[in-house]
């Protein structure tokens, strides 16, 4: 996972085998902010989601995918400014 903030965008890469893919946006601090977003399958490997909607602050990621056999996660924290 990938934050590019000038570009207010998160990217990372996925096995073109995933089934669904979900982007999950908590704010630290403040668990009334969460943002879920649902990544399409697609013929690209890369895939990229708008961090322009997130208000300042810092933000933990969450990356939940399943491939139709196994469930993956990966997690990292951004910090929105």
């Amino acid at each position: 996972m990938t934050f590019e903030p000038a570009q207010h965008q998160l990217a990372f890469v996925l096995p073109v085998s995933f089934r669904k893919a979900e982007v999950i946006f908590q704010k630290r601090f403040d668990h009334s902010e969460e943002v879920h977003l649902v990544v399409q399958p697609n013929q690209r490997p890369r895939q990229v989601v708008s961090t322009q909607q997130l208000s300042s602050g810092l933000w933990h990621v969450i990356l939940d995918w399943w491939d139709g056999k196994r469930h993956y996660w990966a997690e990292k924290d951004i910090l929105i400014h």
